[in-house]
Order: C-alpha cells, then sequence, then structure tokens
C-alpha cells in the first residue's frame, strides 16, 4: 500500500530533465528513510526514481543542403524501493522506456522497454553467516508492436515483436552475498525462465525459440546477475548490471547474457553526458546477418541469394549531452 511518503515522492517525479542533444538527462530523485537508532529489528526504507521527457524536432523547407525533417522523442520512469528489517528484506524496481522517431513520412521506434523486478532476501545465520537466501522474479517485454524495416521504414504486415511477444519471466532461487560497498551478485543454481508469445502470427513461425505454434517455452538452468557501482574520478562513475542464464536441459553452453552499462560525467550540478551501453546474446533469437539480393552474371542470368540468418550479439548505444535537475 503506498503510503504518504511515497506519495509525496511521486508528486517531486513529476518534474522532467531535458537534454540539449541525443537523449535527455532525467532528474535524479533519491531519498532515502533512515532510522536514528540502532536497533537491529528497526525498518530502513530506501525509495529512488527517475523520470524524463526528451524531445528533439527539425524542420527543413528547401534546404541546400539536404536533410530530412523529424520529430523525437523519448519518455523514461525508473523507480526502486528497498525495506530491512532485521534478517529480513525485500526490494523491487521498475524500468520502463519509450522512444519514437518520426522520419520520412512513417514513425519508428528507437527504445521500447518495461521491466519490473523483486527480490526477497532472508540471512542464514548459522550456516552461512554472510549470505542469505534469496529469492528473485523479473519480467520483461516491450509496449508498442515492433516491425521489420523495407527502403528505412517499419512495414507494418511484418511484425517481428509485439507486447508479451515475446515477454520473459524469470523466477530463481539462490544465494546473495552480503553485498559489497559498490557490488553485489546473485547466484541461482535453481532457475525456470518462461518465454511467453501471444501474438499467433510469430508463434506459428516459431520466434524467439518457441516451438512452432506454441505460445510458451520454458526452461530450467542456472542464473546469475551481477551489479556493479564505481566511481572512476571525481564526477565520472560508471554502473553496470549482467545477467547470465544457462539452460541445463538444452545446449548448457550456450550461455544468454543481458548487460547494461552506464557511463555518467557530470559536468556541473545542471549539466551531464551519458553514455549508455545494452549488449543481448541469446542463441534462441534469429536476426537477418544479411538481407536477401540477387546478383546478374554476364550472361544476364539473375541468381537470388536468400538472406544469412541466425543467432547473433545485440548492440545499443546512446550518447547524450544537455541539462538535467535534480531534486
Amino acid at each position: 500500500m503506498m503510503n504518504l511518503r511515497i506519495f509525496l515522492y511521486s508528486i517531486a517525479l513529476s518534474t522532467l530533465g531535458i537534454h540539449a542533444n541525443g537523449q535527455m538527462a532525467v532528474p535524479q530523485v533519491e531519498r532515502a528513510v533512515m532510522v536514528t537508532d540502532e536497533n537491529p529489528l528497526d525498518t530502513v526504507e530506501t525509495f529512488k526514481g527517475t523520470l524524463g521527457m526528451n524531445l528533439s524536432q527539425t524542420a527543413l523547407t528547401n534546404w541546400a543542403g539536404g536533410g530530412e525533417s523529424s520529430v523525437a522523442f523519448t519518455a523514461l520512469c525508473n523507480l526502486a524501493q528497498s525495506r530491512e528489517r532485521g534478517p529480513r528484506s525485500s526490494s523491487w524496481g521498475f524500468d520502463a522506456a519509450l522512444g519514437l522517431l518520426r522520419q520520412q513520412g512513417g514513425w519508428r521506434k528507437t527504445d521500447d522497454r518495461l521491466i519490473l523486478t523483486g527480490q526477497w532476501n532472508t540471512a542464514m545465520q548459522r550456516a552461512l553467516k554472510d549470505a542469505r537466501l534469496s529469492i528473485l522474479v523479473d519480467a520483461r517485454t516491450q509496449i508498442l508492436p515492433g516491425y521489420n524495416l523495407v527502403d528505412g521504414l517499419p512495414d507494418k504486415d511484418q511484425r517481428i515483436s509485439d507486447f508479451l511477444s515475446p515477454g520473459y519471466l524469470v523466477a530463481a532461487a539462490g544465494l546473495a552475498p552480503k553485498a559489497g560497498k559498490n557490488s553485489k551478485i546473485f547466484f541461482a543454481p535453481a532457475t525456470a525462465k518462461l518465454t511467453v508469445l501471444m501474438d499467433d502470427t510469430l508463434s506459428a513461425a516459431g520466434a524467439f525459440g518457441v516451438d512452432a505454434g506454441q505460445h510458451s517455452r520454458l526452461e530450467l538452468g542456472g542464473y546469475i546477475r551481477w551489479n556493479l557501482s564505481a566511481t572512476l574520478m571525481e564526477n565520472i562513475t560508471w554502473t553496470h548490471q549482467i545477467d547470465l542464464f544457462s539452460n541445463y536441459l538444452n545446449k548448457p553452453g550456450n550461455v544468454d547474457v543481458n548487460w547494461t552499462g552506464l557511463l555518467e560525467l557530470k559536468v556541473n550540478e545542471a549539466l551531464r553526458t551519458t553514455i549508455s551501453m545494452h549488449l543481448i546474446y541469446d542463441d534462441d533469437v534469429t536476426l537477418e546477418k544479411e538481407p536477401a539480393r540477387t546478383e546478374v552474371n554476364d550472361q544476364g542470368v539473375v541468381t537470388t541469394i536468400p538472406a544469412v540468418l541466425g543467432p547473433g550479439t545485440q548492440f545499443k548505444e546512446v550518447l547524450s549531452i544537455g541539462v538535467s535537475y535534480t531534486l
């Protein structure tokens, strides 16, 4: 149940930051409610939040230098809360982003994610003094459908993803060693990973590793999550999270990798630069590495060369320079 404190924080989150170029910096809302005495049974709560909107627009009329008019926006929301009382603790996080670009008369996505994470821990005071039994649940999908690009524009007849298509649900049970100052890790030898495909067309095609005609795929394996936050030098910080999953029952050596990193350079209280990176490798996701093409030889014979398909590494990088407001 949302208490008065969280309600007031939600009002504070409505303040937006604006980037001057690329993805705008967003306001950082960070509050911690701490007890003043040293009673180990006191409740310690922390709440952090980020909310932002990025807008950019270019209009060209009879521009001799060439170029195209465009309009783009990115909306961001990141919330996190943790609660600790005695040997037990819990935390949850919500991360969402949606970016759209309108160019050449059509809209295309530049960012789209929806992630909800919860974790519950209890200390093992007798067996492993510095470790905690931990259960983690991670659910993620996207908001809007994605389409294959034809001549640089999304083709609405070639949908390649949608809300809950795919959707991923990870439920893991394991150990969380005592967190260090800048690092924390979670080992889960017992993990279930569910891939969901609600879209009938994608299901029929057997996309994202789901058997053709099926709407879900269950995998059992092991899971590791590692979070790191470090100050490289004054006003320069680096944070990252890496998730590794191995399916015990099918090619356990093909480890699924999901890695995010953020380098933040703070110029002053209002100006900052960020470089965000996201890398994904999933052996079950088929990518078009080379598009189909046709070749004509000297005799005029036309040969069609099919597209090269297969698993591969997905990578995204965003450089942002702009203004932010911190509350």
